[in-house]
């Protein structure tokens, strides 16, 4: 049931990221990095006032063993109550927030996404019940229909000249559509009837969760806020761009699994498994997608932001190529905190929190003092490695783990990344111009990263071979399947599942 569901979650993934991408680079083209940049603020702020909506963590309603009707209507008036003080906060300090930034038209943008977040209580609500149940296939639907209609009205709006308000007219159609499936997919009026009954228990869970939360969303806010204001708008636009583009191989590779990661684990806690087990082995997968990509990347930067996101946007290739190698340390991010909550320790995300928060704020504040954009960057050299040794001790306390069992886990992982990007990086020495690429070098690189893969895996025999036979095996199982089924097959699968 997991590996199907890893399977759904990926393809939805795919699906919403290669729309996502492809508004990205449209978006990129119509307008310019000081537009952008508002919207970036924008969204910054509304990050760090969402992170509060935490202390009401869906994540409640997934690692529950039992649930009743009064958790339900529970989990969603205690998000309803939060999240209408949320909006009417957005709203009342629009003004002031649009004023200290110099920019009129954040008050207008701060206005709309503040409807946006209360209409998404709705399929907020739904989709952590979904997830809880594993029905990752609905979830896909919810998912790739809000992405879609997103990128096609935002898109649409930046070309009628909306400027950066496409992007708050997008997500508020988008919202809209959402909640309207959402319901839909759970018609049962009683789920959106707010109880406060049993939201004590509720609250206690997300009170650590959602303080962990807002540390680390502040934390990853503050650089956009800094630049913004010690900097300029367009040097927000470029960090951003430039974050986003570090984070493709995470977003193809790891995001389809991290909507699964918390109820497997929470599966495996409850069924009495090893959750150390399944935590190392989720290691082994992610550094052999991960690893090589990031280290890909860092070498292509030049023409993956042409490709991406356009010529005016070359300030950022150096920017990427330092957040590629800072992120090689995230291999665990993934990991570390739904492993904590499946086995009932999410008081210890919040401690962690606690011990990092001030760190990663006094780095990344020195740095955009004393040397603005490329200095912010250059932080995440200290700023990530430090959360991951943090956050890798709490967790090998607690799943009885050590070093060695992280190392063991991923040395194949650093072999394979080797072997991957040795041509890439031999290519980009020897021309013309170091690490420029024309196009021909581009495809031999990346078809040289590809086989240098997969010949890494062959060598090691990585664990993620196994992997890739058994998902193939599942395809050509679910292709060969009668459809539709019988009552009596259903029936019979229904049997074998149990088993």
């Amino acid at each position: 049931m997991i590996r199907r569901a890893l399977l759904l979650s990926t393809g939805e993934r795919y699906l919403t990221i290669t729309v996502n991408f492809a508004m990205l680079a449209l978006v990129s083209r119509i307008l310019t990095p000081v537009e952008i940049g508002v919207s970036v603020i924008g969204m910054s702020i509304i990050g760090i006032a969402l992170a509060f909506r935490e202390f009401a963590s869906s994540q409640f309603l997934i690692q529950k063993p039992e649930l009743t009707r009064e958790d339900i209507r529970a989990a969603f008036g205690v998000i309803l109550v939060l999240t209408l003080v949320i909006a009417l906060a957005l709203a009342i300090s629009s003004r002031p927030l649009a004023q200290l930034f110099n920019e009129p038209g954040l008050d207008r943008y701060l206005k709309v996404i503040s409807g946006c977040i209360l209409i998404d209580t709705l399929s907020t609500h739904v989709i952590s019940l979904l997830r809880r149940e594993m029905a990752f296939g609905k979830v896909a639907v919810l998912n790739t229909t809000l992405a879609l209609t997103s990128a096609v009205v935002t898109v649409t709006l930046a070309i009628k000249g909306f400027s950066y308000m496409s992007f708050a007219l997008g997500w508020l159609v988008a919202s809209i559509v959402a909640s309207a499936m959402a319901v839909c997919f759970r018609p049962h009026l009683w789920m959106y009837r707010p109880s406060l009954r049993r939201a004590r228990a509720m609250v206690r869970f997300g009170g650590y969760n959602g303080g962990s939360y807002l540390l680390f969303m502040m934390a990853e806010h503050l650089p956009y806020a800094l630049l913004g204001k010690i900097v300029s708008m367009e040097a927000t636009a470029i960090y951003n761009r430039a974050l986003t583009i570090s984070q493709i191989p995470e977003k193809i590779f790891i995001g389809g699994a991290v909507p699964v990661i918390l109820p497997a684990l929470a599966s495996e806690a409850r069924e009495g498994r090893s959750v150390k087990k399944a935590y190392l082995h989720g290691l082994e997968i992610i550094t052999v997608l991960q690893w090589p990509a990031l280290l890909v990347l860092a070498v292509l930067a030049s023409p993956v932001v042409d490709i991406v996101l356009g010529n005016q946007w070359h300030d950022s290739i150096p920017i990427v190529r330092i957040v590629a190698i800072a992120s090689l340390f995230s291999f665990s991010f993934a990991l570390n905190d739904p492993a904590l909550m499946a086995i009932g320790h999410v008081r210890d995300v919040f401690i962690r929190a606690l011990i990092t928060f001030p760190v990663v704020m006094v780095a990344i504040t020195l740095a955009a003092l004393i040397g603005g954009l490329e200095m912010t960057a250059w932080s995440l050299m200290f700023v990530i490695p430090f959360r991951a040794f943090i956050a890798i001790n709490v967790v090998c306390r607690r799943l009885s783990m050590r070093w060695r069992d992280i190392g063991v886990a991923t040395w194949r992982s650093l072999a394979v990344a080797s072997t991957t990007v040795a041509v890439p990086l031999a290519i980009a020495v020897s021309s013309d111009v170091p690490f420029e690429f024309s196009i021909s070098q581009t495809v031999a690189a990346v078809c040289a990263a590809g086989a240098g893969w997969l010949a890494g895996l062959w060598m090691t025999d990585h664990p993620m071979r196994k992997e890739i036979f058994n998902a193939m095996a599942h395809i050509r199982a679910s292709r060969a399947s009668p459809s539709p089924p019988s009552s009596t097959a259903a029936h019979l699968a229904a049997e074998q599942d149990v088993t």
